[in-house]
């Protein structure tokens, strides 16, 4: 036979399912009697598909030939090709659990989320003071579509609907002011409707759509969680004042805090128990020293909880310099833009992992098909090691990297400016509270962290 042809006939009887010789004398009487029906010609033309698509996969024209029983032709396949098709289905089983995946992820998003959808989003920093004004860009079309899903707390932001992890997320606690903005109307003559959302690092997200109904929502929403937090914070700043004032002009009113604290850490104590025990004690003006005690209590109360969020905000993450960043000498670079933001270093060490340890600290990643090319990188050479400290710098720190892909890193990050492809992305960084303590302890002991004040945070931190 020539194998030159540029196509294959397919022979049905290499590919249908064999049947006992009662069923087929059977089925060859009935079709001398009877038509094909429809069903039966789509299952033929659906198996000569099934076919030609399989036979296509490989080299055809220089496969070998030979003759089956009844001494019609057949492709005869190597055991290299036989490898392939196998190859081929594990890519297919692997892209099968991909989409499900991301099929999973968008069936919680729209169970769970308050508020979800695609939005026209842009940033804008907030001018410093002794910054140059920003450039006039309003001729530049900078508007991203991004899914945005609000779910608990927190704003996220996907590239797309089906990404499994956010490109960007910021917290309700976060945003300070949130309002309309005056419709647009694009080239392509849509009027677009849009709001803003101003956090408390001086970001400015700017948001639009074309359904009046989707920005109102979205506007609706975020106005009342803004207005609930600003209530709060200042219900907290107005405790702080008035215990600060307190405490330097009356001793009774400082008695009085000090009682109220201890209501306040211990639920047991009763109001009853606290007034018996002042009248006891015999003090002067005991009446107005409780008063002010039990009026001390919920300002305490504020005070405390103002203290456990500022204490939580001050968290730690780590950050690795993978080893091309290294070699490309890029320490002092990304160092230094880290050191610019405000945040404090309080680790830092070199060193080589094992491939075992890059197996550890990758492990979440253990079931996809790159995962041994990652640890294989990442112990390829050293890699600087460090936990930053500062408030916000998980989040923060994300963004100072960019996204994973530097193609698709916004100027200005680290690997938008620093990285070209995927695989030599030169940096990681916990995406998240419980990552940044897992990685932690995985590379540091508890010694190596050091807690220091600097001189630098009364300038940072410190209200004027």
């Amino acid at each position: 036979m020539d194998v030159s042809l540029g196509k294959i006939k397919v022979i049905l009887d290499h590919f249908n399912a064999s049947t006992t010789s009662l069923d087929s004398h059977q089925n060859r009487s009935s079709s001398v009697l009877q038509p094909l029906s429809d069903n039966s010609l789509r299952y033929r033309n659906w198996t000569q598909r099934s076919a030609a698509f399989m036979l296509n996969l490989f080299p055809v024209q220089g496969s070998p030939w030979g003759s089956s029983t009844d001494s019609q032709k057949k492709v005869e396949l190597s055991a290299a090709e036989v490898e392939s098709v196998r190859s081929e289905l594990a890519d297919l089983e692997e892209r099968e659990s991909h989409l499900k995946a991301q099929l999973e992820h968008v069936d919680e998003i729209l169970r769970s989320a308050r508020l979800s959808g695609y939005l026209f989003i842009r940033t804008r920093w907030t001018a410093l003071p002794g910054e140059p004004p920003p450039l006039d860009d309003t001729d530049v079309d900078d508007w991203l579509p991004r899914f945005v899903v609000l779910h608990g707390p927190c704003i996220f932001f996907y590239l797309f609907s089906t990404d499994l992890s956010p490109q960007d997320s910021t917290l309700l606690s976060d945003i300070v002011e949130v309002g309309p903005l005056q419709s647009l109307m694009r080239e392509d003559e849509e009027t677009r409707y849009a709001f803003f959302m101003l956090t408390r690092q001086e970001l400015r997200y700017e948001c639009s759509s074309i359904s009046k109904i989707q920005v109102e929502s979205w506007l609706s929403v975020l106005q009342t969680d803004c207005k609930s937090s600003q209530m709060f914070r200042s219900a907290s700043r107005a405790s702080r004042l008035l215990l600060s004032a307190a405490s330097k002009g009356s001793r009774l009113f400082s008695e009085g805090r000090t009682v109220a604290a201890a209501a306040t850490v211990s639920l047991r104590e009763t109001v009853p128990f606290l007034a018996s025990n002042y009248w006891r004690a015999g003090s002067e003006n005991t009446s107005r020293g409780w008063i002010q005690g039990a009026l001390a209590i919920p300002a305490a109360a504020y005070m405390l909880q103002e203290q456990e969020a500022h204490a939580a905000e001050l968290e730690r993450t780590f950050i690795a310099i993978k080893p091309d960043g290294v070699q490309r000498g890029l320490i002092s670079e990304i160092i230094s833009r880290f050191e610019k933001k405000g945040f404090k270093l309080v680790a830092i060490k070199i060193v080589i992992p094992s491939k075992d340890f890059a197996q550890k600290h990758y492990h979440d990643l253990k079931e996809r098909p790159f995962f041994n090319g990652l640890c294989d990188f990442l112990s390829s050479g050293p890699v600087i090691a460090m936990v930053w400290e500062g408030e916000g710098v998980i989040k923060y720190g994300r963004k100072l990297i960019g996204a994973t892909d530097p193609q698709k890193s916004e100027p200005g990050t680290i690997r938008g400016d620093l990285a070209v492809v995927v695989g030599r992305n030169i940096i990681h960084g916990s995406d998240g509270p419980d990552t940044a303590k897992d990685e932690i302890n995985l590379w540091f002991k508890s010694e190596e962290l050091v807690s220091y004040t600097s001189n630098a945070e009364k300038w940072i931190y410190e209200d004027n």
